[in-house]
């Protein structure tokens, strides 16, 4: 059978490039990941950009993954001369707009974001698991954009940020975004210890698709922490989380604990914690900026934390004039 699967657009031609080359990547891993060893062939349809392949049939398991997959519009099969679209088994837990209402400088393209954690995903030992039952975790949060596309495909998630700002913004938004939707949640606030002392703080939200799940106890939560991603052991339990996904500084110096650290020193101090909170079989989606940080540089570091190097294709792609941007996939054994 073939399929063709037509992309989004972007309005930047050239980044618009670079999607298509990020989207290739993710379906060609995806199929694999699902037992389909095929080529995907950039196409178009109508002018605009579209990946296609032949496989075997498509099940309904496959079609529950590739129904995440960030970077596709609509999916088509040919059939008897035409094209029949093909219904998406995979819908969102909560409003496909909770990721991107929420704007700031720097924030990094949800799209791309999204594509990174299908990679993850399929990359781990938890492609089959029920969404309910899967954890993602942002070690350098931010405000929170792969948590929130967590919560949007009905994972959980928890974030680690060191920036008192950015974690009230998320946790602010993230009550406007409940309360305006009127979606029955709980939010509770703890605060936690590290090495004896006070070091950081937990926001905890529990909501439900619906007042009836949420009645019946069928949640998911999200927990934002204010905290030094380097004490991850202490503000998480190890081999508590399926999926890593962040999207490091893309500048020289990251704020850490009160003062400035290279970001390749803080990731040394950090990337251990990191391993031991995933789960065996785990996954740790990383990108970077390739002008400030070297890939050989972090794929030493993974290995020494005790991560193994997922190889997949070709992942580097420009940005703008100052990012080119590169990912590692790196998982737990």
């Amino acid at each position: 059978m073939k399929y063709t699967f037509l992309l989004y657009p972007h309005q930047n031609v050239r980044y618009r490039q670079s999607l298509r080359q990020l989207a290739e990547q993710e379906l060609l891993m995806t199929l694999r990941a699902l037992g389909h060893a095929c080529e995907v062939k950039p196409t178009e349809m109508g002018g605009a950009p579209a990946l296609a392949f032949e496989a075997e049939n498509l099940t309904e398991r496959d079609m529950r993954m590739l129904s995440q997959m960030a970077n596709v519009y609509v999916m088509f099969a040919h059939e008897a001369g035409g094209l029949a679209a093909l219904e998406r088994l995979h819908p969102d837990y909560i409003g496909e707009d909770l990721p991107a209402l929420l704007k700031y400088k720097g924030k990094t393209n949800e799209m791309f974001t999204d594509t990174m954690l299908t990679m993850a995903l399929v990359s781990s030992g938890f492609i089959d698991m029920h969404d309910s039952d899967l954890t993602v975790c942002d070690p350098m949060a931010g405000r929170g954009t792969t948590l929130m596309l967590a919560l949007r495909r009905g994972y959980n998630g928890v974030g680690i940020e060191i920036g008192k700002a950015d974690v009230k913004e998320a946790c602010d938004y993230m009550t406007r975004y409940l309360e305006f939707h009127r979606i029955k949640h709980k939010k509770t606030e703890s605060s936690l210890t590290v090495k004896g002392k006070a070091g950081g703080r937990e926001t905890k939200f529990v909501f439900s698709d619906t007042p009836e799940h949420y009645k019946a106890g069928d949640t998911r939560s999200l927990r934002m922490i204010l905290g030094d991603t380097r004490d991850m052991l202490a503000l998480l339990k190890a081999k508590s989380v399926h999926l890593m996904v962040t999207d490091i500084p893309y500048g020289v110096q990251k704020g850490t604990a009160g003062k400035q650290d290279s970001i390749g020193g803080t990731l040394k101090a950090a990337l251990p914690a990191w391993h031991d909170a995933l789960k065996p079989g785990g996954v740790l989606a990383m990108s970077f900026n390739t002008y400030v940080t070297k890939r050989e540089q972090l794929e030493q570091m993974c290995a020494l934390a005790g991560f193994e190097i997922v190889e997949t294709g070709n992942l580097e792609h420009w940005v703008e004039q100052a990012i080119n941007r590169d990912v590692i996939l790196a998982r737990r054994g």
